[in-house]
């Protein structure tokens, strides 16, 4: 969730883990209305824990142009992922079906996406410039080719497919206020940032502010992301994840990060801290047929930074909830 000035706000994935998207609930805390306030929305790619509870999003917010990865546009992707969808096969899962409402709610209103691309600048206003650094042309052509390996043969077993990742073709941004500059990495990874580093076209200078990809995963690290995209010491955010066994970030990641930087923090302290409880079946039953409705309270976890634009300010760290330092941080 970015303020670019003048009451204008970027969000950047919805960050959905109930009915109400993260970045909603916390406009909706400085009581700002998401309708007028919000004049962009991104959807990096359509892994669940970025774009879950994103149709949502793009319908309340609307007065933003919606953007996301410009593979989505492709004729090729649009038929695999109908095909795949009415086999109800789980490559994509539900990230696929966020897509769909998506676009289809823009249909209805009459709206087109802006594509992201690799060095496309895709908002402009008198303090703010927010350029798209990937997916890289060269990503682009990988995907299309696997997606040829998804569409279903005829008597081929429902299955899940695990060669095609959304991360390939991740949008990067770049966001620029005079001479501040972020770099938020979605979950790019260490392919994929080799080759934005190496582009001699990408918009000049160096960011104090780094959403470090992919949860801070040694697989999106790229030292020259360090030495010639980021200034010293620069503030470096990340989210911890976990599936099965893996956590992420584990110790190896943060030594590595640290090394880096010492402003380096994370949104949770633990990722257990991050995950919604659920009820049991018995308990969820029980409350339907009571007729109690529940309505789940704003998570307060998170890191918020702040600075004044106009001026040689530092940037102000505030840590919400179980948010921590990155030393602090428990896996």
């Amino acid at each position: 969730v970015l303020h670019i000035g003048d009451g204008k706000w970027i969000l950047v994935d919805s960050c959905g883990r109930a009915e109400v998207p993260t970045a909603l609930e916390y406009l909706r805390s400085i009581e700002l209305d998401p309708a007028t306030a919000v004049m962009l929305v991104v959807a990096t790619h359509w892994h669940d824990d970025h774009i879950r509870g994103m149709a949502k999003t793009v319908d309340v917010c609307t007065n933003a142009d919606f953007c996301c990865s410009s593979v989505l546009r492709t004729e090729e992707f649009l038929s695999a992922a109908h095909a795949l969808e009415s086999r109800h096969v789980a490559t994509f899962g539900s990230g696929l079906r966020e897509i769909h409402s998506v676009f289809s709610g823009l249909r209805d209103a009459g709206a087109t996406p802006t594509w992201a691309i690799v060095n496309r600048r895709i908002l402009a206003t008198d303090r703010c410039q927010v350029w798209s650094l990937a997916p890289t042309d060269d990503a682009f052509v990988d995907f299309l080719r696997q997606l040829a390996d998804l569409l279903p043969k005829v008597g081929q077993a429902e299955t899940r497919i695990r060669s095609l990742s959304p991360n390939d073709v991740a949008v990067v941004l770049w966001i620029a206020i005079g001479d501040v500059s972020v770099l938020l990495g979605s979950d790019l990874e260490r392919r994929g940032w080799s080759t934005v580093v190496q582009d001699a076209t990408r918009p000049a200078g160096r960011a104090s502010v780094f959403k470090v990809p992919h949860h801070g995963s040694e697989s999106a690290h790229e030292p020259e992301v360090w030495a010639q995209m980021l200034i010293q010491e620069p503030v470096a955010i990340l989210s911890p994840w976990k599936r099965g066994g893996r956590v992420v970030p584990n110790q190896g990641d943060r030594q590595r990060i640290l090394d880096k930087t010492a402003n380096a923090y994370s949104s949770a302290s633990s990722v257990s801290s991050t995950q919604v409880r659920r009820r049991s079946s018995v308990v969820e039953r029980t409350i339907r047929q009571s007729g109690i409705k529940i309505r789940r309270m704003p998570t307060p976890d998170g890191v918020r930074l702040r600075r004044r634009m106009d001026s040689s300010d530092q940037w102000k760290v505030e840590l919400f909830g179980s948010a921590c330092h990155l030393e602090d941080f428990a896996s």
